[in-house]
């Protein structure tokens, strides 16, 4: 496999993983916020949320996210990789919508078109930088 496949596939893996990261968390953090008890105090909030693992999970899939997003910017540039996790607002608003019940209205429909016709034309651009070009 060539050096230019492997950093196409890895680049690819990464920003995938970049919005299936930010799906994930943003899905648990509704999750969570909802499934917290009402409470009047700011240590029973806190205490509310140290309980409640989906926002565990929202903290950890935030590291995985910083690390990921370091690895993907290594192989591209940030005007390249960054409008492909615009692709999560996608996926949030759709499964948010079948599995937790969101209305989705005409509107948003159209701005996820817009959102996925703006990445497919990013797409369409140059992906990398080559390393010593970026430091020059």
């Amino acid at each position: 496999m060539s050096r230019d496949i492997r950093m196409s596939l890895r680049l690819g893996v990464g920003l995938g993983l970049a919005v299936v990261f930010d799906t994930v968390q943003q899905l648990a953090w509704k999750m969570g916020i909802v499934a917290m008890p009402e409470t009047t105090s700011v240590p029973a909030t806190i205490e509310a949320v140290l309980h409640e693992p989906l926002l565990a999970l929202v903290a950890v899939l935030m590291v995985a996210r910083l690390i990921n997003w370091l690895r993907v910017l290594e192989i591209s540039d940030l005007s390249f990789a960054q409008p492909f996790t615009s692709l999560s607002y996608v996926s949030v608003t759709a499964l948010s919508a079948l599995y937790l019940k969101e209305a989705l209205t005409p509107l948003q429909i159209v701005g996820m078109a817009i959102i996925v016709g703006g990445v497919w034309c990013v797409s369409q651009t140059g992906r990398t930088s080559h390393p010593a070009e970026a430091v020059s």
